[in-house]
């Protein structure tokens, strides 16, 4: 395991934070600083399955292990290892990243996400009949666009054909040539408030207005159905072109159709006489696609009609020219589970990401009973000119009512002037509006909003005990890192002597058993391990053994050697441990012959074998005598008392 890593560990495993004015029960402390019990069984409770030495889950010897995690802490802090700039700033990147996470209302995000995965199970036909407005309209503007609208709807709801309608009032330039008909669409196609009323209103019915970005909307829903999936298919075209007519290309098809079913390959067919270039040159074969992937819905409906592998479509025209079609797989609707990575990326680039935000910001407004200030913003749209709509505004100056107390966030308050200096600041946008009120409006809930999230985020450890937790064992984890390498690792790598000398002491740990070298012969024929043994036993060569029992590409036998080690390696039944000894195994079908090729007597590994092992080692060993030290420098004292009746709390 890296050794950061290891660290990481070691924290998540003995860290907690500990909230003095609540836990008054103390089971020691380290120099006068206590460790509260309530801190000790948290620890204990919640990291005990990651232990797997059962050593290491007896309570005395956990807290040992705790004693020391925390000697530790006190020692980098005494060091004034938590001031250092390096540390600071890995600390302060490594808390806005975590942060992020905390900023979101995950159940939202993740009811859209999976809306998201049931919609794209289905595809839509639909109209709509489109009046356009502004997003920053007046309040006048706004009901006209509405008005008109309505009476739209009325007009179809009253008998009229929405086609007609739709030519009569829709803003959408392509009405002329669809009358309003969108054709098929799944998810992300359209704007999330569109797809929204597309989704939830039922087959033939048409939608109440709704608004988008572009205008006011009503929608009906021509049909829907099931997606199927992707298909993958080759196709060979003959193209209806200046130089051939319908009646031509349709002639050459059946020609080539012909060719088919007397067996002649797709690929060829298709390399020789498809009039589709891009696909031509690979047999016809085309991308994978889904519904509405493609410009012809007569193309894809007889794709998605063949059922077996290679089978053919009869000769079709569609606008392009005459096709056939050969499928070559078809693949079912991915799971939720397959999709969900990309479902939730395409969701945070959708405008339905800012459900997540209105839903995260309406949930602080709870937590920090942030109630809108009517009257602030009656102040404003007052006092604020239609000339900030063109011209620079400034800060009326003397003016005591900037000093009111716009909202508070626990003892924090947010001032009249804090208002203010935002819109000051943002004041280039108020050119997009026509209407003064409702820039003051926007400005003032993108100023509650940033708000909001910004104290959220500063207080987050005092907010959230999830990312207090985190972000606490993160910083301790980091303290112990540059503690341990500079009084450890750094030692074990600089102290060349001292690691010799170490080895020097403890060369009897370094022994390497009695060691047995030898050839392995498998086979599932028992007569060429018969004929391996008679070659072996002859005294030939491995490579002479391997020429004769392996002819040519043939392999009847596999090679391999090995090394077995006295106390250590699993033996073969009925091993002998002879130079020259052989012995044979069966394990169903399967024979493998086992010779001893050589014996290494018993040894003490050299330094340089042992290197990696001997600084793991020399690194306990500094390790354990550094802890001894800190235990004498810092005074340890456990309320014995207290942590009998742990003992027994923790045993229950």
């Amino acid at each position: 395991m890296h050794k950061k890593s290891l660290i990481f560990f070691l924290g998540v495993i003995f860290f907690t934070l500990a909230n003095a004015q609540e836990q008054k029960e103390v089971l020691l402390s380290i120099d006068k600083s206590p460790v509260y019990t309530s801190e000790f069984k948290r620890v204990y409770l919640k990291n005990i399955d990651l232990v797997k030495d059962d050593s290491k889950k007896d309570i005395d010897e956990y807290l040992n292990l705790f004693i020391n995690y925390k000697l530790k802490l006190k020692e980098s802090k005494t060091l004034g290892l938590d001031k250092k700039d390096a540390y600071l700033k890995e600390l302060k990147g490594y808390r806005e990243q975590l942060a992020k996470g905390y900023l979101t209302d995950t159940q939202t995000s993740e009811a859209l996400i999976k809306e998201a995965y049931d919609r794209s199970q289905e595809r839509i036909n639909a109209s709509h009949i489109l009046v356009t407005i502004k997003p920053n309209a007046s309040a006048k503007d706004t009901a006209v666009a509405y008005q008109k609208i309505s009476e739209a709807r009325s007009k179809i709801l009253n008998g009229e054909s929405f086609e007609s309608v739709a030519k009569m009032y829709s803003q959408d330039p392509s009405v002329t040539k669809n009358e309003g008909n969108l054709g098929w669409f799944s998810v992300f196609r359209m704007v999330y408030p569109f797809e929204n009323a597309a989704y939830k209103t039922k087959v033939g019915e048409l939608s109440e207005p709704f608004r988008t970005q572009f205008g006011y909307h009503i929608v009906k829903v021509n049909k829907r159905e099931k997606k199927l999936g992707e298909v993958s298919v080759a196709h060979i075209m003959v193209a209806i072109n200046d130089t051939r007519t319908t009646e031509q290309a349709e002639e050459r098809i059946k020609e080539i159709n012909q060719q088919l079913k007397q067996g002649a390959s797709f690929s060829s067919l298709a390399k020789q006489y498809s009039d589709d270039p891009s696909t031509a040159i690979d047999g016809g074969k085309i991308k994978r696609f889904g519904q509405g992937a493609l410009n012809s819905d007569t193309f894809e409906k007889a794709a998605f009609n063949l059922q077996n592998k290679d089978q053919l479509s009869a000769p079709l025209k569609t606008r392009y020219g005459w096709h056939i079609i050969k499928l070559i797989e078809k693949y079912p609707n991915k799971t939720f589970k397959e999709q969900k990575e990309k479902l939730t990326s395409q969701v945070k680039k959708d405008s339905r990401s800012k459900l997540v935000t209105t839903s995260f910001i309406n949930s602080l407004k709870e937590k920090y009973s942030v109630r809108r200030n009517e009257e602030a913003l009656k102040y404003f749209k007052e006092r604020i000119p239609n000339s900030i709509l063109k011209e620079v505004w400034e800060i009326p100056k003397d003016d005591k009512q900037l000093k009111k107390e716009l909202f508070r966030l626990k003892k924090e308050v947010f001032t009249y002037e804090n208002f203010a200096e935002f819109i000051k600041k943002e004041q280039s946008r108020a050119r997009n509006y026509t209407d003064v009120s409702l820039f003051v409006e926007d400005a003032y809930n993108q100023f509650e909003s940033a708000t909001l999230l910004s104290y959220y985020e500063i207080h987050l450890e005092e907010d959230n005990q999830d990312f207090a937790n985190i972000i606490a064992e993160y910083r301790d984890g980091l303290l112990l890192f540059d503690l341990m390498e500079s009084k450890v690792w750094n030692t074990s790598k600089t102290d060349a002597i001292g690691l010799q000398k170490f080895y020097e002491s403890n060369k009897n740990k370094y022994s390497q058993n009695e060691t047995y070298k030898i050839l392995k012969a498998s086979s599932s024929k028992q007569e060429a391990i018969d004929k391996v043994r008679e070659l072996l036993e002859k005294q030939k060569s491995i490579a002479q053994i391997k020429k004769e029992v392996n002819i040519e590409d043939t392999v009847l036998v596999i090679f391999s050697e090995d090394e077995l080690v006295k106390g250590e390696s699993k033996f073969p039944k009925g091993f002998s441990a002879e130079k020259g000894n052989i012995l044979t195994s069966k394990e169903e079908n399967y024979i493998t012959l086992i010779m001893v090729k050589e014996i290494l007597p018993s040894r003490i590994k050299t330094f340089e074998e042992v290197r990696g092992e001997v600084i793991n080692d020399f690194q306990g060993y500094i390790e354990t005598k550094w802890l001894s030290e800190l235990k004498t420098k810092y005074k340890v004292e456990i309320n014995k008392k207290t942590l009998n009746k742990v003992k027994k709390e923790l045993s229950k």
